[in-house]
Order: structure tokens, then C-alpha cells, then sequence
């Protein structure tokens, strides 16, 4: 039998999955490109990132060995990036609760990887960038109009 805290879970694990989104490199591409303000030259570089990080799934988490987790599409990190709101202290560099980095609004995940871009000087941040996306070319995206 489920108790009350069992069936809580289980309903904002259920509200997490609803709000979540599967992009495809297209969509992504062009979401990005016209509604976030990314030059349509670094949309490949954006989206293998994604890619790469989450498989282009908005709701997708990562627990990591040292305790924090990733979150959402760019899987923005729980220790520097944002607030998992579960009482332990964090850097919340990019002053929200990780669960806004989970739905299909993507908004808030691009304006934190923009910030994150400046503070780094670029894609060091990401290791899903670095390990799948260094060399990648406009020819990532071919086939899509973004």
C-alpha cells in the first residue's frame, strides 16, 4: 500500500514528465534561432549540446557521483547553476529552482547557458560539449531550415 508521501512523489514526478518535451534537432534549431536570439551560426553547437547532455528531452535529470544532479535539456548543474530546493547550500548562479530547467518552457534554460557562455568564455562548462561537440559544423544541422 502507497502512503501519502509515496503518492506525492509519484504525482510531481507525473507533473515533471506532463510539462516535459521531446525536441527534435530541427525544432530546437529553430526555437532557438527565432525565439531566444542564438545566431543561427552557433545552432549547431547549441543543439549537439543538448544533445549530447539530454537527448533533447526538457524533463531529463542526471544524478552526479559528488552528490549534484542535471537538469533539463542544456542539464544545468544543481551546485552552481540552481536550486534543487532540497536545503542544501548551492552556488545558484543562475538565481532559480532547478525544477524551472525541466519543463518545455526554455527560456530560463537559454538565458542561464548564455550566462554560463560569458562566464567561461565559451563551451567549457559543458561536458557533453566537449566530449561530442568541439568540431561540430553547420552541416550538424543539415536538412533543417532554422
Amino acid at each position: 500500500m502507497m502512503g501519502p508521501t509515496t503518492i506525492l512523489s509519484l504525482l510531481a514526478v507525473a507533473m515533471v514528465a506532463v510539462d516535459g518535451r521531446f525536441y527534435s534537432k530541427c525544432d530546437l534549431a529553430s526555437e532557438l534561432v527565432s525565439q531566444h536570439g542564438i545566431n543561427r551560426d552557433d545552432a549547431p553547437d547549441w543543439v549537439c549540446m543538448a544533445f549530447a547532455e539530454s537527448s533533447l528531452n526538457t524533463a531529463a535529470t542526471n544524478t552526479n557521483s559528488g552528490g549534484s544532479s542535471d537538469y533539463g535539456i542544456f542539464q544545468i548543474n544543481s551546485y552552481w547553476n540552481c536550486d534543487p530546493q532540497d536545503g542544501r547550500k548551492t552556488k545558484n548562479g543562475c538565481g532559480h529552482p532547478c525544477s524551472d530547467y525541466q519543463n518545455s518552457n526554455i527560456g530560463d534554460d537559454v538565458t542561464c547557458v548564455k550566462q554560463l557562455l560569458r562566464e567561461h568564455g565559451g563551451w567549457g562548462f559543458s561536458y557533453g560539449h566537449g566530449a561530442q561537440c568541439s568540431s561540430v559544423t553547420s552541416s550538424y544541422l543539415s536538412g533543417c531550415t532554422y
